[in-house]
């Protein structure tokens, strides 16, 4: 299982990497989309995605909007978008569209969404006010004979609401992001202890994103240039959370931080 689970992100690196570079002389541009996540402090998370719904103005055509459905034919639909964080992703769809400017995206969900805590799991139905149809705002030329790279950020921190403690209630209001080839820098870092599951909160001017770590600590953030501050919850009454201050995104720059260990919180001695 392991050796096929490299393989599988070898391939997709590869994929990655040769990106935005001429594929064959043809009159289209290759879209791949790919899913990274932001999970909460549950054991494993998983989302039923059906895949992803393109809107494109092509290029002599601005006044008439197409709609190309991208679907996820690549595994089982229900992905445990949990395990999407520190750099690992997911080959989400791929598709041909003729050149011109993408105006729209939506990610199409299915019914069936849950998660475990423990030995238990738990259902996660999409909130009544929310769609399975989520929208993702985006606005970006293809040119022909390129092939670009659209990473979507499927934030569970602010995805998953409770609804109530006893018994567990849960609620999915789905938050999808596009990140954007040549928009971005990123943040890696590392948190301990690695027995807790922390999360990582960025808020700075253009908004805010938010991750956990993986089971060795790592984590990794793609975020617009800018200036944030990171907010470091451990999920656990043992520690103290941390804050880091003014920590500068550079675009198309990656940005590692000294590990970082939380403080134990203190002791009530009543």
């Amino acid at each position: 299982m392991i050796v096929s689970r490299f393989f599988f992100i070898s391939i997709l690196c590869s994929c990655i990497l040769g990106a935005c570079t001429s594929s064959e002389n043809r009159p289209e541009a290759l879209l791949n989309i790919v899913l990274v996540d932001a999970p909460p402090s549950y054991d494993s998370v998983f989302v039923e995605i059906l895949g992803v719904e393109v809107s494109i103005n092509a290029v002599g055509r601005e006044t008439e909007s197409q709609s190309i459905f991208i679907p996820y034919d690549l595994g089982d639909k229900q992905i445990k978008v949990s395990d999407l964080v520190a750099g690992e992703v997911l080959l989400l769809g791929r598709g041909v569209l003729p050149p011109g400017r993408l105006i729209g995206m939506k990610m199409i969900l299915g019914t069936r969404h849950f998660l475990w805590q423990d030995e238990d799991r738990f259902a996660i139905p999409i909130a009544s006010d929310f769609s399975d149809e989520v929208p993702i705002p985006i606005l970006f030329d293809l040119e022909a004979g390129l092939s670009y790279d659209v990473i979507l950020d499927f934030d569970l921190e602010q995805s998953i609401q409770t609804i109530q403690s006893d018994p567990l209630t849960l609620a999915l209001t789905p938050q999808v992001d596009a990140v954007l080839p040549g928009t971005f820098g990123e943040i890696q870092g590392r948190l301990g202890p690695t027995t807790i599951k922390p999360s990582i909160l960025a808020v700075g001017s253009s908004g805010s994103s938010s991750t956990h770590t993986n089971s060795s600590g790592s984590f990794v953030m793609r975020l617009s240039p800018g200036t944030y501050d990171l907010y470091l919850d451990p999920k656990d009454d043992r520690y103290l959370p941390d804050t880091l201050r003014n920590v500068e995104v550079i675009l198309g720059e990656s940005l590692s931080l000294e590990p970082i260990t939380f403080n134990l919180a203190p002791v009530d001695d009543e």
